[in-house]
């Protein structure tokens, strides 16, 4: 295992500018952001140009980082068909875009259930996404995984074996982020014993409270038992990144990216990895 850093929290800065931050801070490897977010726009997307994919490539590479994956979240399960063909579409092109980038992971998330669709037509809707974007992974030599949010229509460790079931000859994977887990009252052990080969990719997050009231402070502020889970995960032969994903501030922590970037590796540091 190594650490990573996802690039959403430098969304301020250019991406060139950001790789070279999180080269310094002492990180192995950086997470692309293609996820509009209210309070952050992404660092790449489907439209970023051929010749900045190249760039990209070229800078992680001289900064000594591997790209570890790219973040494209966008709701899946939207009630338009249309809007539902569309983000089908994001998640290819991210998919083409971490190809030329050379990252391995694409991840991806399902939105939360549209006022007036039910859980099963949602479930439905994701599950089709599922099995369109992973088969165009798997002819690019990427690995899509899912990652449970809170309040989404995927949210669970039990829905990873639900569309185990629904989708057999899809190989998806998982991108696990322990916080959103432990903030439904979830246990993020339990994914790691029942799914450990499956993660591609892991977030380092913590998580304080229960949904929908709950936060996501810095590392060591939760209530998360990291050193257990990395043992766990190490056990269970997971070998990738731990890619420090910093959302606290729009809980009210308020922290400069240098202290920020310094914690988080420090944070994993102390964890032995």
């Amino acid at each position: 295992m190594f650490a990573g850093f996802h690039s959403v929290a430098l969304h301020r800065v250019p991406l060139a500018v950001a790789i070279a931050k999180v080269a310094a801070a002492g990180y192995r490897g950086i997470e692309l952001n293609a996820e509009t977010l209210p309070w952050a726009g992404p660092h790449v997307t489907p439209e970023t140009p051929a010749a900045e994919r190249r760039a990209i490539a070229v800078a992680a590479r001289q900064a000594g980082l591997v790209i570890t994956a790219v973040g494209a979240h966008i709701p899946m399960v939207e009630a338009s068909a249309e809007s539902r063909r569309q983000a089908i579409a994001y998640v290819k092109g991210c998919i083409d875009l971490a190809r030329e980038v050379g990252a391995p992971v694409v991840h991806i998330l399902s939105g939360e259930e549209p006022a007036g669709a039910s859980e099963a037509a949602a479930w439905g809707w994701f599950a089709d996404a599922v099995a369109a974007t992973a088969a165009h992974a798997k002819q690019q030599g990427i690995v899509l995984a899912i990652e449970a949010i809170a309040g989404h229509a995927f949210h669970a460790v039990d829905d990873y074996a639900r569309l185990a079931r629904d989708l057999p000859g899809s190989d998806f994977r998982v991108n696990f982020d322990p916080s959103h887990l432990f903030v439904q009252g979830e246990d993020p052990f339990r994914l790691v014993a029942e799914h450990g080969p499956r993660i591609a990719h892991m977030h380092m997050k913590d998580g304080r409270g229960r949904f929908p009231d709950f936060a996501f402070p810095p590392l060591g502020q939760g209530g998360i038992d990291f050193p257990a889970l990395i043992a766990r995960l190490r056990e269970a032969g997971y070998q990738g990144a731990l890619s420090v994903e910093y959302e606290a501030n729009v809980f009210g922590f308020a922290e400069p990216e240098a202290t920020v970037l310094a914690h988080g590796v420090a944070f994993i540091r102390g964890l032995g990895v």
